[in-house]
């Protein structure tokens, strides 16, 4: 319904025009009349008006002087009808340039009316059409460009695009909605069908948000069996509601439960203060699902309570699970083995039923996980969940299964060993942008393994299995280059070319100048002069 405002100082004029139609007939429907323009500003203070039909020629203020105090103070787009009589047409003219959509002449006219509020009808269903449009072409883009913050691969202009969409205030979420693609006789439906679920549910969804509907997205994920629908919290939206976290999350979850036809799960992510660090929550979202049995509320697990629980006991399989994590992660193939094959035998041998067997393959990965994650917060988590997903409890049932078990294993110890030689690669191009930067300041081993949280013993011996010489030498040797750039390139002092590559002693500075270049600084610079 198009909401109208009828402004009119005679107040048997405002009681024709409401009896004079049947207004919701053609769509609209009168939320308010006003004596003059100052009633009018308060109405439009209080009330959502698309439609304002008013008298030109009124007390304390006019017509003229409402529209031109509309378009000047208040940003909704309300659009204007004039009411006129023969002799006020050179207040009409200056309405004109206030784009007023319409003029009445007195006595009104239905038939008249009628034909104005049609034409005015047929424009304002274009208009809304076209803020649609633009609505879901920018809530497109929105989506593509919160998806990359959200996989970490996004820059700057991804970035203030989605602020500039979406004002979070901080003690943000991540929280992934996975629907449960069950029929009620529990055979899993076509992947049409789980598509057209999908979109039911995130339209569902951004109805029930309303104007923090930008807080819902369709995962696009790389995979293509995935149909979660994502959603960030933000204390903002709990505080608004005078609520604490977990009860805007149930209200939430029982507000779609109501309008669902499917059952749902919920993964909440780790807390986190700001749109770029979103894909840590992503990440952590992502273990809650894999571990969701540990949770104490049905269909929600929270990652906070993951990370509580990892270290469950589970008698003397969480023992045998103990000495296979360790020998993964020492990349001990020979142990791996015999570590498997313990676990397989006391399955058999005990007898032990299937939701132990889970809880303790489930132990297992839970455990994987958190390794990788501490050898290097930056891993790829989807890259550790492609690992994950290739086993299952069920798998380890099977015939075969300690085979499976022990190739999941090897693997997955031979990519911690790959992560933990890759961690030390970032350390080294850190150190080497330190010593390109830095290099004419105080820069030692033991000031860098302090700053990057390594041992400098162990350090110095990467260093040099990469460079071929040692932190020292090398540091020397850029040093020198440096020098020998501006003893071509300037007429500084000796002493003063020592002092700005990083050596306080000027013998020292010759000394090794001499060593490297075979030749003392003057002697270098006479070359090129």
């Amino acid at each position: 319904m198009i909401k109208i405002l009828i402004v009119d100082d005679e107040p048997f004029i405002r009681q024709g025009l409401k009896i004079l139609i049947n207004w919701e007939e053609y769509g609209y429907e009168i939320v308010g009349e006003a004596a003059n323009g100052i009633e009018a500003i308060k109405v439009l203070e209080e009330k959502e008006i698309d439609l304002i039909i008013a008298d030109i020629k009124m007390p304390e203020m006019n017509g003229i002087e409402l529209i031109e105090y509309v378009h000047d103070n208040i940003l909704s787009e309300v659009k204007f009808i004039m009411l006129s009589g023969y002799y006020e047409f050179e207040y009409a003219k200056k309405a004109i340039k206030y784009n007023v959509t319409d003029y009445i002449l007195k006595p009104i006219q239905k038939d008249e009316l009628i034909k104005v509020l049609k034409s005015f009808q047929e424009e304002h269903i274009k208009q809304e059409n076209k803020h649609t449009l633009e609505k879901i072409k920018d809530k497109v883009v929105y989506d593509r460009y919160l998806n990359e913050i959200i996989y970490g691969k996004y820059d700057n202009s991804n970035l203030e695009y989605v602020k500039n969409c979406s004002k979070f205030s901080g003690g943000l979420r991540y929280i992934i909605i996975e629907i449960n693609f069950y029929n009620e006789e529990g055979i899993n439906i076509s992947d049409n069908e789980k598509r057209e679920g999908q979109e039911i549910f995130y339209q569902n969804m951004i109805a029930l948000l309303g104007e923090n509907y930008y807080n819902v997205i369709v995962n696009m994920s790389n995979y293509k069996d995935c149909y979660d629908i994502g959603f960030i919290y933000d204390k903002r939206l709990a505080e608004e509601q005078d609520l604490s976290e977990k009860e805007y999350i149930s209200k939430l979850q029982l507000n779609m439960k109501q309008i669902q036809h499917y059952d749902f799960y919920t993964y909440i992510g780790q807390k986190i203060n700001n749109i770029e660090e979103l894909a840590v929550s992503y990440k952590s979202a992502n273990v809650a699902k894999l571990f969701s049995e540990f949770s104490n509320e049905n269909n929600i697990a929270y990652y906070d309570e993951m990370t509580e629980k990892k270290e469950i006991s589970y008698n003397i399989e969480k023992q045998y699970m103990d000495n296979l994590i360790h020998e993964i992660e020492e990349n001990n193939e020979e142990e791996i083995i015999k570590c498997v094959n313990k676990i397989y035998t006391s399955f058999k041998e005990f007898k032990i039923d299937l939701e132990i067997i889970k809880i303790n393959i489930n132990y297992l990965l839970c455990n994987l996980i958190n390794i990788a994650k501490e050898l290097d917060s930056e891993a790829d988590q989807e890259e550790v969940m492609q690992y994950i997903s290739s086993i299952s409890f069920e798998q380890v049932l099977s015939r075969g299964s300690e085979k499976h078990l022990q190739s999941f294993s090897l693997e997955f110890s031979r990519y911690l060993n790959q992560l933990r030689q890759n961690t030390f690669q970032g350390i080294l191009s850190h150190i080497d942008r330190e010593i390109s930067e830095h290099y004419m300041e105080k820069l030692s081993l033991k000031y860098l393994s302090e700053k990057y949280y390594v041992n400098s013993a162990y350090l110095g011996q990467v260093f040099k299995k990469q460079y071929n010489v040692s932190f020292k030498d090398y540091l020397n040797a850029y040093r020198i280059e440096r020098a020998a750039e501006l003893l071509k390139r300037s007429d500084d002092k000796i002493y003063s070319i020592a002092e700005k590559v990083g050596y306080n002693n000027t013998d020292y500075f010759i000394n090794k100048f001499v060593q490297l270049k075979e030749k003392t600084p003057l002697q270098y610079r006479k070359q090129f002069f």
